[in-house]
């Protein structure tokens, strides 16, 4: 299992315990407290964010790195759920919204470090053009409602009336929020919110239910295929399209540090025949990295690869030994996500430097590179024997006094040749 996140539920002591609890089911540690006595709850231990049923007064949040109220806006509040909120819907938009705070943060130190290093980017304008809504499902006069509301605020709203037709507009362009319409058929919704989180392209793109009874029966169903939110359809028009554009600004700002974290590539810092990052500036941003973990109490790990041919590649400095090592690190950058740090070292060793991932949670990472690796056949010197390349992968995790040299020698020192991977094919 990995790190637990720590949650903070805030209201009166019978809900408050009866939604930790639940919350504690889906993987959490959370405990709950009084509004009154929010900050003395605080007080023993850092939480990683509060789920609270009242507005919390000003400063009263401590150094939660995400607030989600179930009680409507207020100043310092990341997300609003309207009751009835469904646990796995809360549980949903707290992972969402606790990665979406450590993709900023990297995006930030990257382009930081960037600097430093002598090579400042030229500063654009991010307006990214008004926000794209996606409608799919049968004409309704909810959607007409929906769209003059939404196109009031300068969105775009499009329309889909099949399944087909939404799916071919999806992987056409990309939207900042994708509304279902579940009459006639709820589960032709809840099918699409399942392909749209198999994707991981479309992963983030917030899904959202219109329905048509004030109280839905498979809201326990739509949040486990991944709906982001439930609307009826009686609702005014301006409040279906706030709590539509609340999820899309979401997704925007995540779009954006995606973005952001994509121009850091410039070749000065990369290497040149992978692109991934050159292990001088590779040191330079995990120092960083390192020093926000230590600073806000978030895990940092660190995953040491290396790679090696069989005798059958042949000569291992030769041709098809190199192509194969190049083809691996190549690949390597797009097994982990945009915050994470791919890094050469040397023609055959690598790390992964992943914020805000625990050791057991990169364990997992690592064996699945590796697997995937395992399963590539390279052309060797015989080209009717091709052969595989092999992984050793170690993880460690920042601790107490770390820097970012000493925790990658340390994950490099704990390889061993009996920690050697074979996939599973």
């Amino acid at each position: 299992m990995g790190r637990a996140i720590t949650l903070l539920v805030c209201g009166d002591a019978g809900p408050a315990g009866e939604l930790a609890g639940e919350l504690c089911a889906l993987g959490f540690s959370a405990r709950p407290a009084g509004i009154a006595n929010i900050a003395a709850a605080t007080r023993p231990e850092a939480v990683d964010a509060i789920v609270t049923m009242a507005p919390l007064p000003p400063g009263e949040t401590g150094n939660a790195r995400a607030v989600v109220s179930l009680a409507g806006a207020f100043e310092g509040a990341d997300a609003v759920i309207v009751p009835p909120a469904h646990p796995i819907q809360i549980a949903a938009r707290l992972r969402s919204l606790l990665r979406l705070r450590v993709l900023e943060e990297t995006a930030r130190l990257r382009l930081s470090d960037l600097g430093d290093a002598g090579h400042l980017l030229h500063k654009t304008e991010h307006s990214g053009g008004s926000v794209g809504v996606l409608y799919a499902g049968p004409p309704d006069p909810a959607y007409l409602r929906l769209e003059h509301a939404l196109e009031r605020t300068g969105a775009q709203v499009i329309a889909a009336f099949s399944t087909f037709n939404a799916f071919d507009y999806l992987h056409e362009r990309a939207f900042d929020a994708v509304v279902l319409n579940t009459r006639p058929k709820p589960d032709v919704a809840h099918t699409v919110c399942s392909a749209m989180r198999r994707n991981t392209r479309l992963y983030h793109t917030p899904t959202v239910l219109l329905s048509h009874d004030e109280i839905y029966p498979a809201a326990d169903e739509a949040f486990a295929r991944g709906a982001s939110d439930i609307l009826p359809a009686s609702l005014a028009p301006d409040e279906l399209a706030e709590r539509i554009l609340a999820l899309a600004q979401e997704r925007r700002r995540r779009r954006l540090s995606k973005g952001l974290l994509e121009s850091c590539r410039v070749s000065a810092v990369l290497d040149s025949e992978t692109d991934l990052f050159s292990d001088a500036f590779g040191q330079r941003h995990l120092s960083s990295l390192v020093q926000a973990s230590t600073g806000t109490a978030q895990p940092l790990s660190v995953i040491a690869l290396t790679a090696s041919v069989p005798g059958n590649a042949g000569p291992a400095e030769g041709r098809h030994a190199s192509a194969a090592l190049n083809q691996f690190a190549s690949m390597l950058r797009h097994c982990v996500r945009a915050e994470d740090l791919a890094v050469r070292v040397s023609a055959n060793a690598f790390y992964l430097a992943l914020p805000g991932t625990s050791a057991s949670d990169a364990a997992v990472v690592a064996a699945r590179v590796a697997a995937i690796a395992e399963c590539t056949a390279y052309e060797g010197a015989d080209p009717n024997t091709p052969f595989r390349v092999l992984i050793r992968h170690e993880v460690a995790e920042a601790g107490p006094g770390d820097r970012g040299q000493s925790l990658v020698a340390r994950a490099f020192s704990a390889l061993r040749p009996e920690r050697t991977s074979v996939a599973a094919v």
